[in-house]
């Protein structure tokens, strides 16, 4: 590093008559001018700050802004109604048609054959002629039996409609009166009757057979139906006897 110095000529004052030299210090050498060191700003002067703060101010506001529409819409219904409270009115359902709902139809119930009608069971064919419930004693005087309410005879008519020979049993008849209740055929009555075959006889394909089936009845007893059948282990079919 090098220095430059200056000669410097040094003014003359006089001074109660006397001359006086006015020194003056030398100059300083100039030194080389450093660098400037920037200094930091302050986090609030900073740009990014700025924006960012401009930012969250603008939400805020918006915000405060978007919630006064809620304040404000009463208000205006308030003013739409002059003033009056508005009465919310209750939703009336309308009642829905329901479709008609089409009745069945019950298929009228089979009707029993009746007096004087054919009611076939396997391969027999029934007809009921009539019905008696008046004696109460059968036979002669020397051979009879007396019942112990009354005696109720079934004449009927069995015709073989099969193509086999078939056997009648009159125990396999039942009678039934108007409170359901059952009576079973009296074999041992039958025997004193002359014309009734009800005890046993077999009958051939195409034939057909008279004969009398007698029930034990309580006295007074007025049956409504019998159920006849072509053997014990068939299903039966029932006349009807009123």
């Amino acid at each position: 590093m090098t220095f430059a110095f200056r000669i410097v000529s040094f003014p003359t004052v006089h001074f109660n008559g006397e001359i006086h030299t006015v020194t003056q210090a030398p100059a300083m050498p100039q030194l080389p001018e450093q660098p400037q060191v920037e200094t930091k700003k302050p986090l609030y002067k900073r740009k990014w700050f700025v924006i960012l703060a401009a930012i969250i101010v603008i939400a805020i506001f918006a915000n405060i802004g978007g919630g006064g529409d809620d304040t404000t819409a009463p208000a205006a219904a308030d003013a739409a109604t002059g003033g009056q409270p508005v009465v919310e009115q209750p939703v009336v359902e309308q009642p829905v048609a329901e479709e008609p709902v089409a009745e069945e139809v019950e298929a009228p119930a089979p009707t029993n054959p009746g007096i004087g009608q054919p009611a076939a069971d396997g391969k027999f064919q029934f007809v009921v002629n009539g019905v008696d419930c008046s004696a109460t004693e059968l036979g002669s005087e020397y051979f009879s039996t007396t019942a112990q309410g009354q005696f109720c005879m079934v004449d009927l008519t069995i015709t073989n409609v099969g193509d086999k020979p078939q056997s009648f049993f009159g125990d396999n008849a039942k009678l039934f009166n108007a409170q359901g209740q059952e009576f079973s055929a009296d074999s041992e009555a039958a025997i004193y009757l002359e014309d009734s075959a009800s005890l046993y006889e077999e009958i051939n394909p195409g034939n057909a057979l008279n004969s009398k089936v007698v029930f034990d009845v309580p006295a007074g007893t007025a049956p409504t139906s019998i159920e006849l059948h072509d053997s014990m282990f068939s299903g039966g079919v029932t006349v009807n006897l009123q």
